[in-house]
């Protein structure tokens, strides 16, 4: 691997300047993209993500890696084309090369792993390729699916992915374009997420303006990862609605059980103990860590002898949230819990678990 770039980082939290110059923690449980603020993000554990995603497996039977590359080439191709219009102007041949450089740092930045640019070759035809490195690629199948999308939308053709592990823990990926055009027909439905004030008021770095709470976790530039310094878990900056497609597309193939699967995967995942019981203990420092990650504004907590009942505002991954309320419930009460929830008008998440 090539030596990562060096980054600036805010001097008194150590996050790198340029992730709390793209991205926003509002006080309303919100991570959004500072350039178009409709975009959601999600600040998160990534053993949950894929966690959830292996167990979804367990329970159907069957592979869904093909559906999460699937999902992630559509948005990926949808969200570049949205953020860089106009690919086919006469100067990309010229800075193709340093914008591909400059996803790969971003990637790093995000947690996507130790990733890095192996080649290129641009000119319009059918022997387009880009190959990128990586070790300890945050989730592979996705990884390829954000790689395939993001050349489809330079090179305006289909393209086809392939992934070959050279060594021990490190791939070489790359997406070769076709003659084919890339058509619309495949547009990424973006999810509607509710945007209500908020009145979190999370403590701020003076000098960068990100949560404080940020310099609780490490960004470990040179292997792409970032770490919680206190349990050692690593974490992903990433949209939840690439996530959220997976669960359609998978509702769309296999059944109206889908959501339902989903919030058992997550139920058994949080009772697996990844997530402390102290977390449910101290209802502020519940709120604000939710919040940290992006998950939306909890507004309402009851915690009673035998119900537990919850209220988010802004809430992304609303099956995730559902399956950790039942999850935390059943660890700490020791009682099977029986879920109830409600997805309203203007996106409110109630949740009721009860035994």
């Amino acid at each position: 691997m090539e030596k990562a770039p060096k980054v600036r980082r805010c001097p008194q939290c150590g996050v790198p300047k340029r992730i709390t110059k793209e991205y926003w923690w509002l006080d309303n449980g919100t991570i959004v993209e500072k350039r178009n603020p409709a975009y959601r993000m999600m600040f998160i554990e990534n053993e949950n993500i894929t966690g959830v995603f292996d167990k979804i497996e367990d329970i159907l039977g069957i592979s869904i890696e093909h559906i999460i590359t699937a999902s992630q080439r559509i948005s990926a191709y949808d969200y570049a084309n949205q953020v860089m219009p106009g690919f086919v102007n006469k100067w990309l041949k010229i800075f193709i090369k340093p914008m591909a450089k400059r996803l790969t740092l971003m990637g790093r930045l995000m947690g996507f792993g130790d990733v890095e640019l192996l080649s290129l070759r641009y000119k319009g035809d059918k022997g387009d390729y880009v190959k990128i490195g990586g070790r300890d690629v945050f989730y592979l199948p996705a990884y390829n699916g954000i790689v395939n999308g993001s050349m489809e939308a330079v090179s305006g053709h289909e393209s086809s992915i392939t992934y070959e592990e050279t060594s021990p823990g490190y791939y070489e990926i790359t997406a070769s374009v076709s003659t084919t055009p890339k058509e619309l027909k495949e547009r990424f439905q973006w999810p509607q997420y509710a945007n209500k004030r908020g009145d979190l008021g999370l403590e701020r770095c003076p000098s960068c303006g990100g949560p404080r709470a940020l310099s609780d976790y490490e960004w470990r530039i040179d292997g792409g990862t970032i770490v919680n310094r206190a349990n050692g878990r690593r974490m992903i900056l990433l949209g939840p609605g690439e996530s959220e497609a997976v669960f359609d597309e998978l509702e769309k193939e296999l059944g109206e059980e889908i959501p339902q699967v989903v919030i058992e995967a997550q139920r058994r995942f949080v009772k697996s103990g990844f997530y402390p019981l102290e977390m449910m203990q101290d209802e502020e420092g519940f709120r604000e860590q939710l919040a940290l990650r992006g998950l939306g504004n909890l507004v309402e907590f009851d915690w009673g002898k035998e119900r537990l009942q919850l209220r988010w505002e802004n809430p992304c991954m609303h099956l995730l949230l559902i399956g950790l309320a039942q999850g935390l419930f059943e660890l700490v009460s020791g009682q099977e819990g029986r879920v109830e929830w409600q997805l309203a008008d203007g996106g409110d998440l109630k949740v009721e678990v009860s035994s």
